[in-house]
């Protein structure tokens, strides 16, 4: 890999670090700013809600289980979440977090239908 190919990676494609190279050092939860650790909390809130719903492995059991009171109530601080934010970022943005909610909003109906 040349010094060039780093720059023609997509955003957030970082990859494995190459041998001889240091691995990017992890930042402090409280060193984020606030937009960004409220972007980050909602990937994990969302991220919960897939695990719960049973849709994604439980990365600390490696399987599947529905767990969807928990699932609902990862949605629901995300949805309160959405609520706060929908006027602090772009309309981009705004609607990237509303299709978001409306997919686990779906997927938690069909999850909840098939128990």
């Amino acid at each position: 890999m040349g010094p060039d190919d780093e720059k023609t990676r997509p955003a957030g494609d970082q990859g494995p670090p190459e041998a001889g190279t240091e691995a990017p050092k992890a930042v402090p939860l409280l060193a984020l700013d606030s937009a960004s650790l409220l972007a980050w909390f909602v990937g994990v809130l969302a991220s919960r809600a897939w695990v719960d719903m049973g849709l994604l492995a439980d990365p600390a059991t490696g399987e599947a289980a529905k767990r969807l009171e928990s699932a609902r109530l990862a949605i629901d601080a995300l949805e309160g979440l959405s609520r706060v934010l929908k006027d602090r970022v772009s309309p981009e943005e705004a609607r990237r977090l509303e299709g978001l909610l409306a997919d686990l909003r779906l997927n938690f109906v069909r999850q909840a239908g098939s128990e």
